[in-house]
């Protein structure tokens, strides 16, 4: 897993909602609902690449995402906004029709940010999925340490040389350079193997309909219910015994007795009873 997750995390969350908001903005200044609900569907797919489908590249990803905002450039170019579509959050439109240099404006700085969500999200997950040994594209590279002369003692305005600003304690989260970028589109990284989360041996489909398979999740909650059906059928068949071999002795203790208080009953000498005769 890279270092500085959690902080990745939080910058693909933060320009995902950014992305959001300036596809709203773009929406009230030209309001096209079919090609903002593409936007905003698309979307989606964009801050999370791989977990919708982690054998594409990278390549992929930016060719979706130029097929996406197509639509609203090709509007934006070849047609006229007119007067009085724009609309506001109060829903009275504006005072002048938003001119088309500030529409295209809003569309590129879209489609950059996009390219530039997409890439850490991909990036990001491609690390983590990757062995350890892995280099990660976004890491900051170390800057070289410059030696150091030593000073003169007869010399004492001669000042030491500063330290590089990223030495005072703070560390960057992501270095993303434009030869980087390049490189990993022309010549896509192997991407990993699927991570398994089942064995053969663990698979158990759906009960009696689907072949479908169970998650790990579900499979152990099966097994478990398994379980404990089978040590209640158990205790049920121990119980049933149990409760046989009781009546049957419960049965002699009480013939037993029966016997035993009829012959207490007898005296020694004594004739026998009309109802024992």
């Amino acid at each position: 897993m890279p270092m500085r997750y959690a902080q990745r995390k939080h910058i693909i969350q933060s320009l995902n909602s950014l992305l959001y908001q300036l596809h709203t903005v773009s929406f009230l200044l030209s309001p096209r609902l079919w090609a903002f609900f593409c936007r905003v569907l698309a979307q989606f797919q964009f801050a999370r690449p791989r977990d919708i489908d982690s054998q594409r590249s990278l390549r992929f990803w930016f060719f979706c995402i130029l097929c996406t905002n197509v639509p609203s450039l090709f509007n934006h170019i070849f047609k006229e906004t007119d007067a009085g579509r724009s609309i506001v959050l109060d829903f009275v439109g504006v005072d002048a029709v938003p001119s088309r240099a500030l529409l295209l404006f809003l569309d590129f700085v879209i489609i950059l940010l996009e390219f530039i969500l997409t890439t850490i999200a991909f990036e990001t997950s491609l690390s983590r999925d990757s062995p350890p040994d892995t280099p990660d594209p976004l890491q900051p590279q170390a800057i070289p340490s410059t030696p150091v002369s030593p000073l003169p003692f007869d010399e004492a305005d001669v000042k030491p040389p500063e330290l590089p600003l990223h030495e005072d304690g703070t560390e960057y989260i992501i270095d993303l350079r434009l030869r980087t970028l390049l490189h990993r589109l022309r010549h896509p990284p192997p991407l990993p193997p699927p991570p398994r989360t089942r064995l053969s041996e663990d698979l158990l489909p759906l009960p009696s309909t689907t072949s479908f398979e169970l998650n790990q999740s579900l499979r152990m909650l099966s097994r478990i219910t398994e379980r404990n059906r089978d040590r209640a059928a158990g205790r049920a068949a121990r119980g049933r015994q149990g409760n046989a071999s009781t009546g049957r002795s419960t049965r002699g203790s009480n013939r037993s007795e029966e016997g035993t208080s009829e012959e207490a009953r007898r005296l020694p000498g004594g004739m026998e009873s009309v109802d024992e005769g």
